[in-house]
């Protein structure tokens, strides 16, 4: 054989080397894509489908929990009266059961289609037949009872036959209703509602997902030969852990995806799951289209080697056969020549392999940290907004359960007016909160207003807030903690008022955290040269040193998962915003003292302004636009109190209807309402009648440019209070007497 032909045959032997492993890499690799592709897909679908039925349940949860706490409730059911329970219920159940006055809107998923009682054993309470409604089941009462009463909160799925005799799935939340000292299970509120999103069609981008329970298949998007080969599957797989990333199955001679989880473990109610199937049918085909196109590719490069080769060899066979003739250097310079090229082939091949695993790596790894990064921002985000509104809800909910379980309460009208004051300033804490999130969305001055501020005030409002806390769990969990107040001659200090208390409660809670035992806690203030000092001690726990290090660091906490890590960071943040410092004194076992060095107010407070803002003390006629019935109520009345005449409506249309047909003094209209919205309401008025002021209330009063609304007086911003309205109606009439 010639030099050429051998020349020839090992090129193309390494070109089909090459052209095979390319082929092989490039086929694996494309079917590796094509399954994670397909995997993914059906993880996201199956994602899109679980998150909204969580929310959900969440919500129906908490329903039945406020249902089951009713005293009205368990007073009937402790007489054991199926009569009087239900007619008990009736009120409470306004707004849950469908077709109820005043529920919502009918076929919404979170309104019931039934609810029972049950007794302390389990058995169902029927109800009387000329009762109320409560739901039609007619002989699957049955069906509900037997188990006996659940002692937690339970969710079950019933295939309740209706009467045509199909199956029909009910989502069933059973919820242990208790009384007495010690607690004592006395039955069980039972509701049903229809599922979200499960025994009916539902596709999530090519998803089917459907039902299995009491060994039934409720999936009606597949067809009847794939369904009963999917429930013989079940049959087998329900009990056993569902893979991560999805089983790979064959129904009716096609390939699924399948997925399974369980709704409902812990229950006493049979178990049911989830089941969803993904189609691989498109997956499968783009990867039959992907071979297709690699095949065509090998062949045309098989084609371009064979060219090439022959080429190549011809050019190199003549100089190297030249060479073997001419002499014996010739020939090894031909070997080295052979050698260069070979290994400069391979180092080519090496380098492209590994520039492609690094753009690989670097696609991969930009898309995980920018995930990462949009994930942190909200999770630290709601964590703050959680952790603030959470301090602020606490006095409101004690208070008000306070007042409410204690009537004696009511007849103090003293102690009346001192809770219902704390209630009023928690709930300026939680719009103060709002407004902070609002603020999130838009540049900040670099320094915030700060007015003159009475220390020993904001202290006594902080105490009494957090009593609840402090006092009344603290009392429930067995434990006694003593709050002391130690307050000196403090002038004003520079500062939020809003602001220092909710720090102020955070130390507080801080301190009631760390007397797991109870103990004392001491609040003092007092003056030292130009500044005030607000310190909160306690004789707990205390920290080590590398917890002090650490602890004004955001998201560090020692609580576990009872804690974020937000309390120290953000009085720390509140602090340095009013141009004071914090001092930190801690030793374990000891307790710990924390001291807020505080500016003081340059100079005295000055009278307060007239809070009219100017208004004209006679009784005017007002017209109060408002779509939220409870909104509109308010004002109304707080409108009546003052003296003014007032006429309500529900929407812009009819509000200038009554503006038409009767002479007002003042218009007082919401913003966002359907239909006919505030600022058009605002422009119809001032056509037909300019000089009548007009207030506009928005939610959005922070993002709102005056000048984009010029037919408005006065922007007022909800909430709203007594004061705020008082001062609005006297501006809108100051501006309209100006105009």
């Amino acid at each position: 054989m010639s030099f050429r032909l051998k020349l020839f045959a090992a090129i193309m032997f390494a070109v089909l080397t090459v052209a095979t492993l390319t082929l092989y890499l490039a086929d694996r690799n494309a079917t590796e894509e094509v399954r994670r592709n397909a995997d993914r897909q059906f993880r996201d679908a199956f994602t899109a489908l679980r998150e909204p039925r969580k929310v959900r349940q969440m919500l129906l949860a908490d329903r039945c929990r406020n249902l089951a706490k009713s005293v009205r409730i368990r007073a009937a059911l402790e007489e054991s009266s199926a009569e009087d329970v239900y007619a008990s219920a009736t009120a409470e159940m306004r707004g849950v059961l469908a077709g109820q006055p005043g529920g919502e809107h009918p076929g919404r998923s979170l309104q019931a289609k039934f609810f029972r009682f049950l007794d302390a054993r389990g058995a169902v309470l029927s109800p009387p037949p000329d009762g109320p409604a409560v739901g039609f089941l007619g002989e699957n009462e049955r069906r509900l009872g037997g188990r006996g009463a659940p002692e937690r909160q339970e969710i079950g799925y019933l295939v309740l036959p209706d009467e045509f005799g199909r199956g029909q799935v009910c989502e069933v939340i059973a919820t242990p209703i208790v009384a007495g000292e010690p607690q004592k299970l006395i039955g069980a509120i039972v509701l049903g509602f229809t599922p979200l999103g499960l025994a009916r069609e539902v596709q999530v981008e090519g998803l089917s997902a459907g039902l299995w329970v009491n060994d039934e298949l409720l999936l009606p998007t597949l067809g009847v030969e794939a369904r009963g080969e999917l429930a013989g599957l079940m049959r087998r797989l329900a009990p056993t852990e569902a893979p991560e990333h999805g089983l790979g199955v064959s129904l009716a001679d096609e390939r699924y995806l399948l997925r399974w989880q369980q709704l409902n473990p812990a229950s006493t109610f049979p178990p049911a799951y989830e089941v969803c199937v993904f189609p691989l049918a498109a997956s499968l085909a783009r990867q039959q289209q992907f071979r297709w196109q690699i095949l065509s590719a090998a062949a045309a490069l098989l084609v371009i080697g064979l060219v090439a080769s022959h080429l190549v060899a011809s050019r190199l066979s003549a100089p190297i056969e030249k060479m073997a003739v001419d002499s014996a250097e010739h020939q090894a310079q031909r070997a080295r020549a052979e050698s260069e090229l070979e290994r400069a082939n391979a180092e080519l091949v090496a380098r492209n392999a590994e520039l492609q695993r690094a753009l690989a790596d670097l696609k991969a790894t930009q898309t995980k940290v920018i995930q990462q990064e949009r994930l942190s921002a909200l999770g630290q985000m709601a964590s703050g907004i959680a952790h603030d509104f959470n301090n602020a809800l606490v006095p409101i909910l004690g208070y008000a359960q306070l007042l409410q379980l204690t009537p004696q309460l009511m007849a103090n009208e003293q102690r009346s007016r001192e809770y219902l004051s704390l209630i009023e300033t928690a709930a300026s804490d939680a719009a103060s909160v709002v407004r902070r999130l609002q603020q999130f969305y838009r540049p900040r001055e670099d320094r915030e207003a700060l007015a003159a501020v009475d220390l020993n005030r904001v202290v006594e409002q902080a105490v009494r807030l957090t009593q609840p806390r402090w006092k009344s769990q603290a009392q429930g969990a067995g434990t006694t903690i003593e709050v002391t107040t130690e307050l000196g001659v403090v002038p004003v200090v520079a500062g939020q008022e809003a602001a220092l208390r909710e720090a102020l409660t955070n130390l507080i809670f801080n301190a009631v955290d760390a007397l797991p035992r109870g103990g004392a806690i001491t609040v003092r203030t007092r003056q030292m040269g130009e500044s005030a000092r607000l310190s909160v001690s306690d004789n707990g726990t205390g920290m080590t040193e590398a917890v002090k290090l650490r602890c004004l660091e955001p998201f560090f906490s020692t609580k576990g998962q009872r804690g974020n890590g937000l309390g120290l960071a953000m009085v720390f943040g509140i602090v340095q915003r009013h141009g004071g410092s914090l001092e930190l004194e801690s030793e374990l076992g000891q307790g710990t003292t924390i001291t807020l060095v505080l500016p003081l107010h340059p100079s005295p407070p000055v009278g307060a302004s007239d809070s009219t803002g100017g208004a004209e003390a006679r009784s005017l006629r007002v017209l109060v636009i408002e779509d939220e019935a409870m909104v509109r109520d308010l004002l109304v009345q707080a409108l009546e109190v003052e003296g003014h005449r007032v006429t309500g409506a529900e929407n812009g249309e009819e509000g200038m209807r009554k503006f038409l047909a009767e002479a007002f003094d003042l218009v007082i209209t919401d913003m966002a309402m359907p239909g006919m919205s505030g600022e058009q309401v605002a422009a119809l008025v001032k056509q037909r009648e300019s000089q009548t002021p007009v207030i506009l209330l928005t939610g959005f009063a922070e993002f709102l440019e005056r000048k984009s609304v010029p037919s408005v007086d006065v922007v007022l911003s909800k909430p709203v209070d007594m004061l705020g309205l008082r001062k609005a109606v006297g501006k809108a009439l100051g501006a309209a007497r100006s105009a």
